[in-house]
């Protein structure tokens, strides 16, 4: 284990394209996927003992499921999946079209619904070179293609936002009734008002950044309502106040912070999934701890506890 001012790597993973940082109350463990690799890896947080499953196809997202196991984003759409026990069952496709668009990120909402969003799958197919990779999404000829999408837990899907490049999160303020979305590429965090059935309504742009800043990415909200935004290509995990306002910055070892999650028995500890994609040995040189599991050091306020997916 290193640590260095403000965190500490947990598990030097090298994960490639590291998301879905969740923490499950039922076995005490961190999970996070690794979409490129592809696979699911969990970290017992009190013995230190980690695990890893290679799945059958790429997996972007997951949250754990009421009724046992997860559910999941995945190249087939939405899928069950338990990855102790191994098991991969999909159920739906949400995509109109899958050679233009994949799912990305997604969380649950307070009321155990289940928000993934998709993103422009030109941005990782098979031609993009590792060169383009390593430098900067901000290179790639990119698309709006993505969407954002609601399962409820009677296994219905509807598509509560288009014209999305790469949506990541979404959050939800404590009480439920805001919800943050990232668009990364366009360098935008919206908000927007959540009814009690699940409807989006009233978006406003909720901060805007330069590239200079990084690209927006995972976000994980804490008890007082502050969302803590993870930037791609950046070095920095930022918290930031309901009003926008700029609380905080940490500083990291690796340029690729991708999703932030709260964890712990009384969510009182900050985790964060980090990439490495495209990285050459040189890079990795800089960086030896990029892909790595860490913990971000004594956050001023715990996080809401997640609610299980109640499908």
């Amino acid at each position: 284990m290193m640590a260095g001012e403000g965190w500490r790597c947990l598990w030097n993973a090298k994960a490639i394209l590291g998301e879905s940082t969740i923490w499950d109350d039922r076995d005490g463990c961190i999970y996070w996927v690794d979409i490129e690799a592809p696979s699911i890896h969990w970290y017992h947080l009190a013995s230190g003992e980690k695990g890893t499953w290679k799945t059958p196809v790429w997996i972007s997202a997951i949250a754990p499921r009421a009724s046992g196991g997860f559910v999941a984003s995945c190249a087939d759409g939405f899928a069950h999946v338990d990855p102790k026990r191994q098991i991969y069952n999909p159920f739906i496709q949400p995509i109109p079209d899958p050679k233009i668009a994949r799912l990305n990120d997604g969380v649950t909402d307070r009321k155990g619904r289940y928000w993934s969003g998709s993103c422009d799958s030109s941005q990782w197919d098979e031609s993009t070179t590792a060169e383009d990779k390593e430098s900067t999404l901000g290179n790639l000829d990119v698309r709006n293609t993505g969407e954002l999408y609601r399962l409820d837990a009677n296994g219905t899907v509807s598509t509560q936002e288009r014209n999305i490049v790469t949506a990541n999160g979404p959050a939800f303020s404590p009480d439920g009734k805001t919800a943050y979305v990232n668009d990364s590429m366009p360098l935008v965090s919206w908000a927007y008002d959540l009814a009690d059935d699940g409807t989006l309504s009233n978006r406003r742009d909720f901060l805007t950044f330069k590239p200079e800043d990084g690209y927006p990415d995972g976000m994980a909200v804490d008890v007082e309502g502050c969302i803590w935004m993870a930037f791609y290509e950046s070095w920095m995990l930022r918290r930031f106040a309901p009003d926008g306002a700029l609380l905080e910055e940490r500083r990291l070892p690796v340029r690729r912070g991708l999703r932030p999650a709260f964890g712990g028995t009384d969510y009182s500890r900050l985790f964060l999934i980090t990439g490495s994609q495209g990285f050459t040995p040189d890079v990795f040189a800089r960086q030896p701890l990029a892909g790595g599991l860490f913990e971000i050091l004594d956050p001023p306020a715990a996080g809401v506890p997640n609610t299980p997916f109640a499908g």
